[in-house]
């Protein structure tokens, strides 16, 4: 079930109706409709839009003043001040906030908005994110943002798969059936040929779809990646999916060290969240693979109780950091690496797609159902 999130500030402002009345009017609370607010990557002023449970019933001033936290005056914002005017029966108002963009994906940084009305100073604490759409988590309904483990992260990026096709801020292809200098197969003699076709790759009511489809013999699916778009270098990564099955099948959800263009595989490094081969259908692998005087690789792997990956969505998670990688079904961890390896300490971006064939899963025969896809509902990135 999706949630719809927000912020609710617990504050209790009273305003005096009138000098000669002991009376008050009670505001319950300020909301705040777009709790983070999108940085961008120019200077641009964005409004803080702060909704009042209620109504004031006469005219009120209420004063603001922008004030730094986590985030820099001179790197992240500009100093702020002023007042506005709500008159009665008015529930919202807006607060103009400068910001000083960046290319970069940066991590949420929180500022203070200092309140005055009447006299009486109340404290907001928005944040500067790098999605427009991004809005603040009250809870989940499985409590992995929540968990005791990392309760400070704050999210940062996602990709919800909303909408009728997939974001090209995002995401681009990979196509063809991965042939250089004469070896094909994706560098694992893999059978399929990616494309960007809707029958292989779709984003459908809230889910981004990727179909391995088998037409007498020759196989097409889809790979997507954010690579040059999306680049996260540590943080706690959210995938929740349901994902395919049968001999010779071969969904991941992975990463790749962004400067793989100039430092060739492993020395780029290589971070998968979650691979299955799907005769096994109920157990999922996690791993890495770097250069240490040579290729090498770290590995494991956790299986259900009951039933398999195709029956239901699991989430799949990472947390990475700048000394140990950890691995998640479920908020459950299931395998844990600490490197010493520079290529772990650099930003990496996203890859997505279901392979067919290939040297660990084999190739589908009889008993393999095709089409077979793998259906995720989100990726989310924490910091």
């Amino acid at each position: 079930m999706r949630l719809s999130y927000g912020v609710i500030v617990l504050l209790t402002v009273l305003i005096s109706c009138k000098e000669d009345e002991s009376e008050t009017t009670q505001i319950n609370g300020l909301w705040l409709d777009d709790f983070n607010i999108s940085e961008g990557n120019s200077n641009s002023t964005k409004n803080l839009l702060v909704r009042v449970e209620g109504s004031v019933a006469e005219t009120t001033t209420i004063a603001y003043m922008v004030k730094e936290g986590k985030a820099k005056f001179g790197t992240d914002l500009l100093p702020g001040s002023g007042s506005v005017t709500l008159e009665p029966g008015q529930s919202n108002f807006q607060i103009p906030v400068q910001l000083i963009g960046d290319e970069h994906l940066e991590i949420t940084e929180a500022f203070t908005v200092e309140l005055t009305v009447n006299g009486n100073t109340f404290t907001i604490q928005p944040a500067i994110v790098d999605d427009d759409n991004v809005e603040a988590i009250l809870s989940d309904e499985d409590g992995f943002y929540t968990s005791a483990e990392h309760p400070s992260m704050q999210l940062v990026w996602r990709d919800e798969f909303n909408g009728n096709s997939l974001n090209a801020e995002y995401w681009s292809y990979e196509l063809g059936n991965g042939c250089s200098i004469g070896i094909c197969g994706w560098g694992n003699n893999e059978l399929q040929t990616y494309t960007n076709n809707e029958a292989n790759v779709k984003v459908e009511n809230g889910n981004l779809i990727i179909t391995a489809i088998n037409n007498l013999g020759s196989y097409t699916s889809a790979r997507i990646k954010t690579q040059n778009k999306i680049k996260p270098q540590f943080g706690r990564i959210d995938v929740r999916a349901r994902l395919p099955k049968g001999q010779g099948i071969w969904p991941a959800i992975w990463m790749l060290g962004e400067n793989i263009t100039s430092i060739n595989w492993p020395g780029c490094g290589e971070i998968d969240i979650m691979e299955l081969v799907g005769h096994e259908p109920a157990k999922s692998h996690g791993t890495v693979h770097f250069d240490q005087g040579g290729y090498k690789s770290s590995t494991g792997s956790t299986t259900l109780s009951s039933g398999d990956f195709s029956e239901a969505y699991h989430v799949f998670s990472l947390v990475w950091d700048k000394n140990s990688i950890t691995w998640y079904v479920d908020n459950q961890a299931f395998k844990s690496f600490s490197h010493q390896e520079s290529e772990f300490n650099l930003p990496f971006f996203f890859l997505m797609n279901v392979a067919v064939g290939g040297n660990w899963p084999g190739s589908p025969n009889a008993s393999t159902v095709f089409p077979q896809s793998m259906v995720v509902d989100y990726i989310r990135v924490f910091q």
